[in-house]
């Protein structure tokens, strides 16, 4: 199905994947006019792709340097992640009984699209169904002040997956299986592993998918 995208849309999702591809780096400046020539739109709507990237943590705004990518140290990535992590297992602890067989097949449609995605070299779409993943797990804790504040460490985890992972993402083959494993002890009624495997795969996601952590 073709898709109907404004020119603003396809300069973010044409930009998105040039960073993710790695043809731009941490701390790289992002020229308007050389991306719009790239991309092949005008001015307007890469001012604009950039504007929202800028509203999701991609890129920063200087008084005339223009966008710029973020540049985030790897303390910064792995307190990030290690808040993440707690947060999600404590989710998981309140919410576990919640985890119903529909919430299940839900979790699994997000699994077999992550895996779907990973076959056809989907950086993006692959990590945002894995992160989806995460962010449906979270709502069975019906805690609203703990759903923001995990949704907020997984929109930093997505940023950094685009601007750090590696574009030939083969380590990252293992999250559909671990989240299938999840799922599995969560079925199984086993709280305890499921709580602990949550919080081990989440640290572990950082360490093989961002390099130098």
């Amino acid at each position: 199905m073709k898709e109907n995208l404004s020119p603003s849309q396809l300069a973010y999702r044409e930009i998105m994947h040039l960073i993710s591809e790695g043809e731009y780096r941490p701390g790289e400046k992002m020229p308007t006019l050389p991306l719009a020539e790239r991309i092949g739109v005008s001015r307007t709507p890469v001012t604009e792709a950039l504007k929202r990237m800028e509203a999701e943590g991609i890129v920063t705004f200087t008084l005339g340097s223009g966008a710029k990518l973020i540049n985030p140290t790897a303390k910064e990535i792995w307190d990030t992640y290690l808040v993440r992590a707690h947060l999600e297992a404590f989710g998981l602890r309140l919410g576990f009984e919640r985890v119903t067989r529909p919430v299940v097949i839900q979790l699994e449609s997000y699994v077999r699209m992550e895996r779907e995605y990973f076959e056809t070299g989907e950086k993006i779409n692959c990590i945002q169904a894995g992160l989806d993943f995460h962010r449906e797990l979270a709502k069975a804790s019906e805690n609203d002040r703990l759903i923001s504040y995990i949704n907020n460490t997984l929109t930093a985890s997505f940023v950094y997956l685009v601007l750090l992972e590696p574009a030939r993402h083969r380590l990252a083959s293992q999250h559909p299986g671990q989240h299938q494993e999840l799922l599995d002890l969560i079925s199984a009624g086993k709280k305890e592993e499921a709580v602990s495997f949550l919080e081990r795969h989440i640290l572990d996601s950082c360490r093989i998918n961002i390099p130098g952590l």
